[in-house]
């Protein structure tokens, strides 16, 4: 049998339903505008993670380039710089060699004259001699008193030159630069040939004096 309601049952029901229905509608709205605003703050913080991570780029592409200019300005003046320190190195060498072949050469060139006045005294001493007839022994005495006396001569001569021509070198040498040592080296060398040969030159002088 169909169900009988009391009056006014069918209003309460349409009532109801329709409060049922603006409130499903209501809430369907919110949920509308939750996910929309959502959606919006979403989009909002993939605009802004992309906006840093564009400017992060912008920055690493910045500071590369800075890097890059600042190599280039840096480089060049190294590199310039680096060159000039070999060239002069290089001026250096030169200047060193240069200085040790002219002392070398002058070194020589005194003791040359050095050797020729002695044999020059030895012979003109041996003429002496052989054109005179009495006091020869005294005049030989002379002879070999002259040849020692120049034999202990020449050292201190030579050192003479040394001291000179170092003192000169002093004087041209740039702050730090320093061949003395090598210069020193190379003198003693010269000066003991040549004095060794001075010595054999006077002693052959003497024996043939002797022979006379």
């Amino acid at each position: 049998s169909v169900a009988q309601f009391a009056p006014g049952a069918d209003e309460l029901i349409a009532n109801l339903a329709q409060h049922f229905i603006a409130q499903t509608q209501a809430l369907a709205a919110e949920q509308a505008m939750l996910y929309s605003q959502q959606q919006g703050q979403c989009d909002a913080q993939n605009a802004a993670l992309m906006a840093v991570q564009a400017s992060a780029e912008a920055n690493v592409l910045h500071l590369t380039e800075q890097q890059r200019v600042i190599a280039q300005q840096l480089g060049e003046p190294l590199t310039a710089t680096h060159r000039e320190i070999q060239e002069k190195f290089q001026c250096l060498e030169v200047y060193e060699n240069k200085k040790k072949d002219e002392i070398d050469h002058f070194v020589n060139e005194k003791l040359d004259q050095a050797l020729q006045e002695v044999q020059r005294a030895s012979h003109e001493t041996q003429l002496a001699l052989a054109s005179q007839n009495g006091g020869s022994r005294t005049r030989f005495e002379d002879v070999e008193a002259n040849i020692a006396y120049n034999l202990e001569a020449i050292p201190a001569r030579i050192n003479q030159v040394v001291e000179d021509q170092l003192a000169v070198l002093r004087g041209e040498m740039r702050p730090g630069e320093d061949i003395n040592h090598l210069v020193q080296r190379m003198v003693e060398v010269s000066s003991t040939g040549a004095a060794e040969s001075i010595k054999r030159a006077l002693e052959a002088e003497l024996r043939d004096a002797r022979d006379e």
